[in-house]
């Protein structure tokens, strides 16, 4: 029996492009650092301007923690990475979080900036990699 279903997996795993772990094979490392410590990784920061002109820095998972991480994560990059309008709809929620983060404070507009960086795990550091996205979303 265990036979018929190696040989099943083996089929399986010969066959799809997804990984169908954790049955029988191991997840790969593709995101693992290089040997010599190296990794490509994406940055966010975001920045808000509040109305009296002073600009915060915000962590993504503060001002988007109605979301699980990796869902927020993937719903920033879609909604405002994107080249689409911000319906005032989105532009009313966002300005919402911004105000229940800072303590009921306006802003006047959140920056975005995705950053694709080297990380160096050896000398624990980041190298930017080209020109940054950015996207200001006045509110």
């Amino acid at each position: 029996m265990l036979v018929a279903v190696l040989v099943v997996q083996g089929v399986i795993d010969w066959r799809s492009t997804t990984e169908a772990f954790p049955t029988v094979s191991m997840p790969t490392f593709g995101q693992a650092p290089d040997r010599d410590g190296h990794r490509t990784i994406g940055m966010l920061a975001i920045d808000v301007v509040h109305q009296d002109g002073s600009q915060v820095r915000v962590e993504p998972e503060e001002l988007f923690s109605e979301f699980h991480y990796s869902s927020a994560r993937f719903a920033i990059d879609n909604v405002f990475r994107s080249e689409e309008p911000i319906s005032q709809e989105t532009r009313q929620w966002l300005g919402d979080q911004v105000r229940r983060i800072s303590g009921g404070s306006d802003a006047k507009s959140v920056t975005f900036t995705w950053q694709s960086v080297d990380l160096d795990i050896v000398a624990v550091s980041t190298t930017p990699l080209g020109e940054p996205t950015v996207r200001e979303v006045e509110l």
